[in-house]
């Protein structure tokens, strides 16, 4: 049976794949690794493939189903009508990274600035609400014991210090076809102890999204969260 349905969802390059492997090394936790993308399909499509996952949760003898699509963060409300009793789990990270990151996979600065201010406006929107958690990356980073125990507790799972040994037993999220290199360079960062991703926004961010972010359109954003 099935007690728990976790999403892990919010800003790509936040952390959602590196809390979900985590989280996936949990004796009781079942979780596709793969992003599932399933509740942007037509709801009837929808229900049945994410009943397929209950399905193999169910057959691996698993308790807590995980899912980590970070795009789901736009059909959270849609997953509380799909899925009664949904818990989220949203991580967010300094915006100045996170764009600077963003960039080198996208390639456009504009496109990830937009998609870390319209992300992070609706993690926020959701602040407070019983059925979701939000971190930051930092404070896992800083104190991963403490984070990763608060998030097991509100998924109703109990923690384990070797939850933080995850990289021992690597995992494959990233198929190798069509961006081999991202895919391969993805894999390896996941696969390692937590590591400290801050700061990196000194060298690598642009100064118009900097500006942006400090004194423009990101900056109410970045003070909600504690980055200003």
């Amino acid at each position: 049976m099935i007690r728990c349905k976790g999403f892990v969802c919010g800003c790509g390059h936040s952390g959602t794949t590196l809390i979900a492997t985590i989280l996936a090394s949990h004796a009781d936790v079942f979780l596709p690794f793969e992003e599932t993308n399933v509740f942007f399909k037509w709801a009837p499509l929808a229900l049945y493939r994410y009943s397929k996952l209950k399905r193999a949760a169910i057959g691996a003898g698993k308790s807590v189903l995980l899912e980590k699509t970070p795009r789901h963060i736009r059909r959270v409300d849609r997953i509380r009508r799909l899925v009664p009793g949904a818990k989220f789990v949203m991580p967010v990270r300094d915006g100045r990274d996170t764009v600077a990151s963003l960039t080198r996979r996208l390639g456009d600065a504009t496109e990830s600035l937009d998609r870390w201010i319209s992300d992070n406006t609706m993690v926020l929107a959701e602040r407070g609400s019983t059925d979701v958690l939000i971190y930051r990356y930092e404070d896992l980073v800083d104190d991963p014991e403490a984070t990763v125990e608060k998030i097991c507790t509100f998924l109703g799972l109990s923690f384990d210090q070797s939850l933080l040994d995850y990289h021992r037993s690597p995992q494959r999220w990233f198929t190798l076809d069509a961006q081999p290199q991202h895919a391969a360079l993805r894999n390896q960062q996941v696969n390692q102890p937590i590591y400290d991703g801050r700061g990196r926004w000194k060298t690598e961010l642009g100064q118009q999204e900097l500006t942006e972010l400090t004194e423009g359109r990101g900056k109410s954003l970045m003070q909600a969260f504690g980055y200003l």
